[in-house]
This record gives structure tokens, C-alpha cells and sequence, in this order.
């Protein structure tokens, strides 16, 4: 059975440049866990790796698809399973917990898609549709943006899969299953929303709006569309709000995507935080991750 060592985090968080760091010196592969990375093309707003970390060291979970394509949490697993066959060591970061979640705790017993629900579902007026999604789907409805829980169409995906054909009786459900010790960074409130901003200005010094014009010229999925960054990007290009009222509004959905990831850890996973605020230095941090590695052991991973 595959393993891997696991850093999970809010973004911003520093989750990965410890891993770069980690993998430069110790030649892992970094499996990334980050639902928007899937994106080719998305690359100054998602804070992808640039081209001279990846020459350092090898990554996996990036650019899978097209902005154009819906991607699920299947083809996610389908893309990164030939990592976790390669031998090497393997290193998984990121913040999307359904998908570390899937990767830890398995997917088959994920319920399929029942479309057939389709038509009651989309008869609900949105507030039920919500109280449903959040009481019958609230997994996957924790794992959604703060725009997608208010898109029904988002809502009705959900509660189709929740209420989907259910597993064998005798497979155990992911509130049953055990769940694995990971480690994860914590970062003091105060100073994640200064990197957070850090991060969107940097972003908009790096191109982002020039990034943002290229995508304009696609079929943009709904996801790729309301991207956090993205939307607001697109809004500025289409004169629909300044780049300051850009800034401000990007700085305040990623904060509310960094309290979600929390809720999202705290609830659905078991992990081991290290306070980032113990440890000065990138060297330091990724010293304390390494060591909570090594006592806690590998992860297996479920394929």
C-alpha cells in the first residue's frame, strides 16, 4: 500500500514552502492537494510553484485540465494515482480536505451521482435547497466556496451525490473509519490575514490581470469563473469594480476560504498542529514538520 507524509493547512499558511523546502533537500515528490491548481493557465491567482521551484523539485496535481472542463474529485485521484505508484517518497500538501480526506480516507463509499433527484431538487425554493444541502450533503457542502453555496445548481450537484446509490451494506461509511494522524500548520489570525494580503498584492504586481484577459477568451466552467482572485480580476477587466475594491474583496473571500478550511480540519480530519509562530525561520518550521513526520510515521494512502 502507498504512503505519503501529509501537510495540510489554510492557505497562506505556509504549507508550500515548507514542502519546497523539504523536497529540495530530501528529493520528495509533492503530490499537490489543491482543488484550483488543477487548472492550466490559473497560475498567478492559485500561487502555483514557478518554474524555477519545479526545476528543484518534482510535483505532481498540477495543470490536469483544461479552465474550460469540470473536474472531479475522481479524476483528481485518477491523475496523482501514478505518484503514488512511482516508489518515491511522496509528500502531499495542500487545503482542499476532500481531497486529502478521499486520499486518506478512501472514495468508494462517496455515493453516486442520482440524477434522477434532479427535477424535485430543482423545484425547491433556494432557501430549502440550502437547509438540505448543509443537514443530507454537509461534507461536501463545507468543501464548497462561499460563492458555489450560494449557486443552487452547485447545491443540487451535492445533494445528487449525497443522496446518491448508497454503499454496500457491509463497507464502512468516512464518519466510521479511522482517521489518520496529519500534520498541519497553524497560523495566529492576525498574522494570516497580513500574508493574505501580502499574497493578493503580489499577485496583481505579477500579472494577474494580464492572466485574468487570457481567460476571458475561454469558455470559463462556472468553477474556473468564480475563482477566488479570478472573479475579481475578471470584474476589474469588465469595468465592473475598481482594482482596489478588487483587492479588498479577493482579501476578504480568502479569508473566509481560510476559516472554512479550518472548520473543514478540525471536523473531518485528525491532525497535529504546529504553531508556526514557535518557529522563526522556513529552515526551523520545516525542521518541526520533518520531526512530527518521523514520530507520527507515513500515511497510507486509499486508492
Amino acid at each position: 500500500m502507498a504512503s505519503a507524509y501529509f501537510l495540510v493547512g489554510t492557505t497562506a499558511s505556509g504549507k508550500s514552502a515548507v514542502a519546497q523546502y523539504i523536497a529540495e533537500r530530501g528529493g520528495q515528490l509533492i503530490v499537490s492537494a489543491d482543488s484550483m491548481n488543477i487548472y492550466r493557465g490559473m497560475d498567478i491567482g492559485t500561487a502555483k510553484p514557478t518554474e524555477a521551484e519545479r526545476e528543484k523539485a518534482a510535483y505532481s496535481g498540477f495543470d490536469l485540465a483544461e479552465p474550460t472542463e469540470k473536474f472531479s474529485v475522481a479524476a483528481y485521484l485518477d491523475a496523482v494515482r501514478p505518484a503514488f505508484e512511482s516508489g518515491r517518497e511522496i509528500i502531499v500538501a495542500g487545503g482542499t480536505g476532500l481531497y486529502v480526506k478521499c486520499l486518506t480516507e478512501g472514495f468508494d463509499d462517496v455515493p453516486a451521482e442520482n440524477n434522477a433527484l434532479r427535477p424535485e431538487l430543482e423545484a425547491l425554493p433556494f432557501g430549502e435547497l440550502e437547509k438540505r444541502a448543509k443537514t443530507q450533503a454537509a461534507q461536501l457542502y463545507e468543501a464548497l466556496t462561499a460563492d458555489d453555496q450560494q449557486n443552487p445548481r452547485r447545491l443540487i450537484r451535492i445533494l445528487e451525490r449525497a443522496i446518491g446509490v448508497p454503499p454496500a451494506p457491509s463497507s464502512r461509511s468516512w464518519n466510521s473509519k479511522p482517521k489518520p494522524k496529519l500534520v498541519g500548520l497553524h497560523v495566529e489570525r492576525e498574522v494570516l490575514l497580513q500574508r493574505i494580503e501580502k499574497r493578493v498584492g503580489e499577485m496583481y504586481a505579477a500579472g494577474l490581470l494580464d492572466e485574468a484577459h487570457e481567460l476571458l477568451q475561454l469558455n470559463l466552467s462556472q468553477t474556473a469563473m468564480q475563482a477566488i482572485g479570478y472573479a475579481e480580476a475578471f470584474a476589474v477587466l469588465n469595468n465592473e469594480m475598481t482594482q482596489q475594491e478588487a483587492k479588498e474583496k479577493t482579501v476578504i473571500r480568502t479569508r473566509q476560504l481560510a476559516k472554512r478550511q479550518m472548520t473543514w480540519f478540525r471536523n473531518q480530519l485528525n491532525v497535529e498542529w504546529i504553531n508556526t509562530a514557535e518557529y522563526p525561520s522556513l529552515e526551523q518550521l520545516a525542521e518541526a514538520v520533518s520531526n512530527t513526520w518521523k514520530r507520527i510515521g507515513a500515511t497510507p494512502v486509499q486508492f
